[in-house]
């Protein structure tokens, strides 16, 4: 019985030693499946990159006719509209992050209005103003602004527009509400959207507007077509012409942002106008519909305009405009337009700068002086006349002032930098070269009325900018380093 038993038992023991290793192998099956269930249930998920979003929203801010307009060292009342001024705002929004950038067909945008434009839009949305850049882009057939009255409601400010009520009338007032308005429009216009960018070389329609002369141990701006005496510009221009499309979810185009130096001082006369990103806006609308909104940042141009003192043809606003707006639909359809993979972030920088003083006699002098320099035939040439003036009107203003640089990244790769003031071309170009992005657009004329922010190097050379100016030599510098530090802050 004995022997039976193991013979049985050597018959079952190869079989056993299969299910062994068999039970061995499942369970040491089910462990590691488990410890890789294990392992990808503590992975932290790969983060999933939020829709990128933009609104846009458009009011017309054309003052009635008779009103001042600003631009000339002369008064001139409008009498006509040659294209309606308008105020465009971007809203862009990416999961929690929201920015808004609204650019004014004016002369110049004021600090006391865009702070109230700020506290309104953060007092009815949340969104803090270091949030909300509002920038003008520099034509000079666009209205003055008056001081900001709060007291109008803007019922008896459209009704007095309505009757060309230009008196009454305060353009402040009108422009706060109307900005509020694209502002929040723009918010509410949000929905999906693409970004693409591409640059284009345009040296053919800008010049350095500030020359060495052989008669003078100083630079001269503006020294005159064919002037025998001209050695060569003082600076250079900046050709880089910038340009965003925004494509909707069906990838339809919607809009466009461009970016270029170069002062909007190109139609003249007593009509208003946008100058010529007008007709960049033409141009666009002919090849992407009437419904297409053109929107243009104005690039470093303090010491560049439109004239070539080598030829006695001079570009107006339709020529200049037409060109630049064929070249950025062709640059849009060209197929070299790099998709930007979002990333939406702001920063902004307050720094405290002081303005030029004065001494007692020289302000005395100034106000002595000043309805005499007006008058036609004083005797006094130009740029004493902007001195004069200069003296008196910054005189009555405090000597510290607060001014805002701030910087909006679209990607980890573009960038658009807000300065104030109209920057000198070289101040841009330096801060191009030092910038961490790859793309930096810079719109000059932000959030205040700075003057010309001329270049160290400038103010040694004299002439018209570098006198007409609110600030204090080696400011420009200044607003170069703090824009670098809101590009840090954002490629981080």
């Amino acid at each position: 019985m004995r022997s039976k038993f193991f013979a049985i038992l050597s018959m079952l023991l190869p079989a056993l030693a299969v299910f062994s290793a068999l039970a061995v192998f499942s369970a040491l099956a089910v462990f590691s499946a488990s410890a890789v269930f294990a392992q990808d249930a503590e992975k932290t998920p790969a983060p999933v990159t939020a829709p990128l979003e933009i609104g846009i929203g458009v009011t017309e801010i054309t003052p009635p006719l008779s009103y001042p307009m600003a631009g000339y060292y002369s008064k001139r009342l409008s009498d006509g509209v040659l294209d309606p001024l308008m105020l465009r705002a971007f809203c862009f929004k990416q999961g929690d992050e929201m920015c808004v950038l609204a650019i004014s067909d004016s002369i110049y945008v004021y600090d006391d209005v865009t702070a109230e434009v700020k506290r309104r839009i953060q007092e009815k949305t949340g969104l803090s103003g270091d949030a909300v850049f509002l920038v003008g882009t520099h034509t000079h057939t666009g209205p003055v602004w008056m001081k900001y009255d709060r007291k109008i409601t803007p019922e008896e400010n459209l009704a007095a527009a309505a009757r060309n009520d230009h008196e009454t009338f305060n353009y402040k007032a009108f422009w706060v509400e109307q900005t509020e308005k694209a502002i929040l429009e723009s918010m509410k216009d949000l929905r999906p959207a693409s970004l693409s960018i591409g640059k284009t070389s345009v040296t053919d329609l800008s010049f350095n507007r500030r020359y060495f002369m052989k008669d003078s141990d100083q630079v001269r701006f503006n020294p005159g077509v064919l002037n025998p005496n001209i050695i060569r510009p003082a600076g250079p221009i900046d050709p880089d012409f910038y340009g965003i499309l925004f494509r909707d979810a069906k990838k339809k185009p919607f809009a466009s942002l461009s970016n270029f130096a170069l002062h909007l001082d190109t139609t003249g006369g007593t009509k208003f106008s946008a100058d010529y990103p007008f007709y960049i806006q033409t141009v666009l609308r002919e090849r992407f519909g009437a419904d297409f909104i053109s929107g243009f940042g104005t690039g470093t141009c303090g010491d560049i305009n439109h004239v070539d003192v080598t030829n006695r043809h001079r570009r107006r606003a339709p020529e200049i405009g037409t060109e630049l707006g064929k070249r950025l639909a062709a640059l849009y359809e060209s197929g070299e337009m790099a998709e930007l993979v979002p990333s939406l972030d702001s920063a902004m920088r307050t720094l405290t700068v002081k303005r030029q003083e004065f001494t007692e006699e020289q302000i005395a002098r100034a106000r002595e002086l000043r309805s005499v320099v007006m008058e036609p035939n004083s005797g006094y040439s130009f740029l004493e006349r902007v001195e004069i003036g200069k003296i008196v009107n910054l005189s009555t203003l405090p000597v510290e002032h607060k001014a805002e640089v701030g910087a909006i990244r679209l990607s980890d790769d573009t960038a658009i930098v807000l300065l104030p003031g109209e920057i000198f071309v070289e101040l841009g170009q330096d801060l191009k070269r030092r910038s961490p992005f790859k793309n930096t657009i810079i719109i000059e004329l932000s959030q205040q009325n700075a003057k010309y922010i001329p270049t160290r190097k400038a103010f040694k050379e004299g002439s018209y900018e570098t006198i007409n100016v609110l600030y204090v030599e080696g400011t420009g510098e200044r607003f170069i380093e703090a824009a670098i530090e809101c590009l840090e802050e954002l490629k981080k």
